[in-house]
């Protein structure tokens, strides 16, 4: 019966210390990077990333955050910019529906708006931009988006894959 007690606490003592390990040192979860270098929200929640482009997250992520060269995968819905709509939200354009849009980011694959304001957003958040025409289409417009047109997108980052 000792030997078992003693067992028994040796087992106890194993498993306590293996769970006290410190975070850092787990391999098996994902790691968070830190957004220091990103600009931080004010106190009504919007952050300023650049003039003409502003975000503000919708849904706060779980993972690591965003940078350049990263795969992201995304979806995304298309709003035209209406100061007078209820949250600003015009005509709505487009969604990426049950399609992950997926593109890298600083590789000049979107529009500019977005090589700047994906970059800090954490996997699993979900933002939404305000990006002036001249970080958009500018004054060609596209399709339904006419020239210079400011306009709303809500991402959401569902994964964030490093390029090899």
């Amino acid at each position: 019966m000792i030997k078992r007690s003693a067992l028994l606490m040796s087992l106890l003592a194993m498993t306590l210390a293996a769970c006290s390990k410190p975070a850092e040192e787990s391999t098996d979860a994902p790691m968070a990077s830190t957004k220091s270098n990103c600009p931080a929200a004010d106190e009504s929640g919007l952050i300023e990333i650049a003039p003409g482009l502003t975000a503000k997250v919708v849904k706060n992520g779980y993972g690591r955050a965003a940078v350049a060269g990263d795969y992201a995968d995304t979806n995304v819905w298309l709003w035209l910019y209406d100061e007078s709509a209820e949250d600003q939200h015009g005509q709505f354009i487009w969604e990426s529906g049950n399609d992950v849009f997926q593109f890298q980011l600083g590789a000049g694959q979107v529009i500019k708006g977005w090589d700047m304001g994906v970059p800090c957003m954490i996997e699993g958040e979900t933002r939404e931009l305000i990006v002036a025409g001249d970080l958009a289409y500018g004054p060609s417009g596209r399709g339904e988006i006419p020239p210079n047109a400011t306009l709303i997108f809500t991402i959401e980052l569902l994964k964030l894959t490093a390029p090899e």
